[in-house]
């Protein structure tokens, strides 16, 4: 299952486009909002 999720993900041809590009929104997203944590914590 651990090995399948990103291969999965992106292998699914049936989704429409914007559903890809969703899903490359909210982790972008998501990780510059992690990287602005980390960045509090070490220079906060």
């Amino acid at each position: 299952m651990k090995g399948c999720i990103p291969h999965c993900m992106f292998e699914n041809r049936d989704r429409p486009a914007w559903v890809n590009w969703l899903f490359l929104a909210i982790f972008l997203w998501s990780s510059w909002q992690l990287a602005g944590f980390w960045f509090q914590q070490l220079h906060g």
